[in-house]
């Protein structure tokens, strides 16, 4: 069998430093969503102390924080394979933003209709 060139390899699937760099990114991307994640929802149940709102407003703003904030850490898969993916590239960047701004907007606006007349 012959090995092939490192020409080859970098149009296949990069070199072995990028692919380390790779499933780093996705490890350390989902640890810290993982994180703020926590300490989102700390903050999400924690925000009808007052009763203000009614239990269903409150339920909305837990789950659709919680939804936006896996579509956000779930941005990091195709946003680290693109690291090695050349061949893919743009297609796993146009996905990392569509995920990436998907979570935002629906985190955004969960945010905005609990705290607009609560």
């Amino acid at each position: 069998m012959s090995e092939a060139s490192p020409a080859t390899a970098a149009k296949e699937g990069g070199s072995v430093a990028w692919k380390v760099c790779g499933i780093l990114f996705i490890v350390f991307w989902i640890i810290g969503h993982l994180a703020w994640g926590a300490m989102s929802f700390i903050a999400d149940v924690m925000a009808n102390d007052s009763g203000a709102a009614s239990a269903d407003k409150h339920m909305t703003l837990i789950f659709g924080m919680i939804g936006g904030q896996v579509l956000c850490g779930a941005a990091g898969v195709p946003a680290g394979l693109a690291f090695f993916w050349q061949s893919r590239r743009k297609l796993l960047l146009w996905l990392f933003a569509l995920l990436f701004v998907a979570g935002a907007l629906i985190q955004g606006g969960v945010f905005y209709a609990f705290f607009a007349k609560a």
